[in-house]
């Protein structure tokens, strides 16, 4: 599966709070699990 996470947030590059902690190991987890993932933040 693709997966695309849209978001405010991700550890290492922006914290502010728990959701950067989600956003920053779920995409790591799910690629390991044999998914295709991505994170986009704004500029």
């Amino acid at each position: 599966m693709r997966i695309l996470m849209a978001t405010s947030e991700a550890v290492p590059f922006a914290k502010t709070g728990g959701l950067a902690d989600v956003c920053g190991a779920l995409p790591i987890e799910l690629a390991r699990r044999g998914h295709e993932t991505a994170v986009m933040l704004p500029a």
